[in-house]
C-alpha cells in the first residue's frame, strides 16, 4: 500500500544552477513595445525613467538601445528612430542591435505609449525574478561547499537581497499639496503630546531633550570622544532611556561583547559598582537581592543586540532592515563608526562611504541612527586647559561632520586632571555633552553628572537611582539612602576603578 502511495509522489527537483532547464523570466514582447513607444513619442521616456534601468532588459540589444536613449536624454537631444540610429552608428553598436531594420520593427510593435508604465513595471518584475534566481543559485552552491561558513552564506544572501531591493525600490516625488499636508499631520501629532519637550525618541536627559526635542526621524547623530572618556557608557544610557520610554532599539557593538555591555547596564541600573559585578564572588547578599529585584525590568527592555565583529556596511544595513521588519526598531546605536568596514576601499574613502551609508539608512528606515566616533589626538596636544573637542577633531574624515545632522562631543575635565573650572568650581564628576552641530536647532553644552564606579551618567546635580552605599534590612526589605550627593562623595574613589569605558 505504501508503494502505491509513493508512486504518485512528486519527485523533488534538482535545485543546482541550470539543472531545471528553464528559460529565465522575461517579457521580450513588452521590452520591444516599451522601446518602440520611446522611439515614437518624446514624452514616453519620462514616464518610465524612474522604473527601468538598462540592465533590467533581458536582451543585450535592448540594453544597448535603452542606454543610448538615456544618454541622448541627458544631453537634451531629440529622441526618435533617426537620432538613436545615428548614435548607435557612431558608437559602433548599430549592427550589434540588429541594424536599422530592427529599430524599424520596434516602432511597428506599438501604436502609442498609453500603457508604457504598466509594461515597464512588468519588465522590472521579471528582472527582479531573474536576480533572485541568481542570488538563490549562488546561495545553493555555497551551501554545497563545505568550506563556506553557513552564517556567512546567510549574511551574504540577505545583504544581496536587500541590495537588490534598494536598487529597485525608489520613492516617487510628491506635489506641494501632499508635502504640506504631511507636514501639518506631523505638527498635529506633536501638538497632541502637549507641553512635552520630546517629539522624537526620548534621550532620557531633560536638557538634551529641550535642545533637540529628542532624537528625530532620519537624523544621523554622531557622539565623539577620546578613548576612555565614557562614550560607550553614555551611548548605553541613552539606548536604555529610549527603550524604557517604549521605543524598541537596536545596538550594534563592534568593539565589546554584548555580555560586557549587559554588565554595564546592570551596574548603572542597580548602582552596584561594575568592579563587583565583573567579579561575582565579591557580590554581597544585598547585591543579589537588588539584581533579582531589578532583573525583570532590565531583561524586559525592548533592545535587539548584535555584537558581530568586523561588520561591513552592507551587513549592517541588512541586519538593521531585518530588525526593523521583525522587531519594529525605532532607533539604532552603533559602537563605533570606525570599526565598520567596506572591503577594498581606501581608509579615507571608507569612512566617507560609511558615514553617508548610515545617513541613507536613517532616511530609508525613517528612524534616528546614533553612531560613536573616535577623536584625533589633536585634542590632547592643545596647550593649557583648552581640551574641549572641536568639529575639526573628528577623526579621519570631514564627511562625518558633513553627513551628520547632530554632532556631539563628550568631555570630562577630570580625564585631563582638571579639577576646577575657570571660576574655581569643582569639576569632580562633571561631564559635558557638547552639541557642536545641530542642523535643526541650536548648539549647546548639556551638563551631566558622571559616576565612575557604575559608569553612569545622570542629569546635572541628580544622582542615579539607586546609588547604594549602605543597606538596612527591615523585615526582609531594602531601605535605600537619600539622593544627597554630598553623602556619597567619598563612597568609592572613581580613580580606583580602572575599567575602560
Amino acid at each position: 500500500m505504501s508503494y502505491e502511495k509513493d508512486r504518485y509522489k512528486k519527485p523533488k527537483p534538482n535545485l543546482e544552477a541550470g539543472a531545471l532547464g528553464k528559460l529565465p523570466p522575461q517579457a521580450m514582447d513588452l521590452e520591444e513595445a516599451v522601446l518602440g513607444a520611446i522611439l515614437l513619442e518624446k514624452d514616453a521616456l519620462m514616464m518610465i525613467s524612474d522604473i527601468l534601468h538598462p540592465e533590467m532588459f533581458y536582451k543585450d540589444a535592448h540594453q544597448i538601445i535603452f542606454r543610448v536613449v538615456q544618454n541622448l536624454s541627458m544631453t537634451a537631444e531629440a529622441i526618435d528612430i533617426l537620432t538613436v540610429m545615428e548614435k548607435l552608428r557612431k558608437d559602433g553598436n548599430l549592427e550589434k542591435v540588429g541594424g536599422a531594420y530592427y529599430l524599424t520593427l520596434l516602432t511597428d510593435r506599438v501604436v502609442s505609449s498609453a500603457n508604457i508604465e504598466f509594461h515597464a513595471r512588468i519588465i522590472s518584475q521579471k528582472y527582479i525574478q531573474r536576480e533572485l534566481i541568481k542570488v538563490s543559485n549562488e546561495t545553493i552552491l555555497n551551501c554545497y561547499d563545505d568550506t563556506e561558513d553557513v552564517f556567512d552564506t546567510i549574511s551574504l544572501y540577505e545583504s544581496k537581497r536587500d541590495e537588490l531591493l534598494n536598487n529597485i525600490i525608489t520613492r516617487k516625488e510628491v506635489g506641494q499639496e501632499e508635502a504640506f499636508n504631511l507636514m501639518i499631520a506631523e505638527m498635529s501629532r506633536q501638538a497632541e503630546l502637549g507641553e512635552l519637550d520630546v517629539t522624537g525618541v526620548d534621550s532620557g536627559f531633560k536638557d538634551l531633550n529641550a535642545a533637540t526635542g529628542g532624537w528625530q526621524k532620519t537624523d544621523l547623530i554622531i557622539l565623539a570622544a577620546r578613548p576612555a572618556m565614557g562614550k560607550t557608557a553614555l551611548m548605553l544610557k541613552k539606548a536604555v532611556n529610549a527603550a524604557r520610554s517604549g521605543k524598541p532599539v537596536a545596538i550594534f557593538s563592534l568593539e565589546m561583547a554584548k555580555e560586557q555591555l549587559q554588565q554595564r547596564i546592570l551596574s548603572f541600573e542597580t548602582g552596584i559598582p561594575l568592579s563587583r559585578i565583573k567579579t561575582p564572588s565579591k557580590l554581597h547578599d544585598h547585591d543579589w537581592e537588588l539584581i533579582h529585584r531589578k532583573g525583570p525590568e532590565i531583561s524586559g527592555l525592548p533592545i535587539a543586540w548584535d555584537d558581530t565583529p568586523g561588520l561591513t556596511l552592507v551587513e549592517l544595513n541588512a541586519k538593521a532592515k531585518r530588525m526593523k521588519r521583525l522587531h519594529g526598531i525605532e532607533m539604532i546605536f552603533v559602537d563605533y563608526l570606525q570599526l565598520i568596514t567596506i572591503p577594498g576601499e581606501r581608509r579615507f574613502d571608507e569612512i566617507s562611504k560609511i558615514s553617508r551609508g548610515l545617513k541613507i539608512l536613517a532616511k530609508e528606515l525613517q528612524i534616528p541612527v546614533l553612531a560613536l566616533s573616535q577623536l584625533s589626538r589633536a585634542v590632547e596636544s592643545r596647550p593649557g586647559n583648552s581640551k574641549r573637542p572641536q568639529l575639526s577633531d573628528l577623526r579621519e574624515s570631514g564627511s562625518i561632520e558633513q553627513d551628520a545632522d547632530i554632532v556631539m562631543f563628550l568631555y570630562r575635565p577630570e580625564y585631563y586632571g582638571i579639577t576646577e573650572d575657570e571660576e574655581g568650581r569643582s569639576t569632580v564628576g562633571l561631564a559635558e555633552n557638547i552639541i557642536a552641530k545641530n542642523r535643526n536647532g541650536a548648539t549647546d553644552i548639556i551638563l551631566l553628572q558622571f559616576h565612575g564606579p557604575t559608569t553612569n551618567f545622570t542629569n546635572d546635580h541628580e544622582i542615579a537611582e539607586p546609588m547604594i552605599t549602605d543597606f538596612s534590612f527591615v523585615q526582609g526589605t531594602i531601605t535605600l539612602p537619600s539622593n544627597d550627593m554630598s553623602k556619597y562623595a567619598n563612597w568609592e574613589n572613581p580613580q580606583l576603578d580602572d575599567t575602560p569605558f
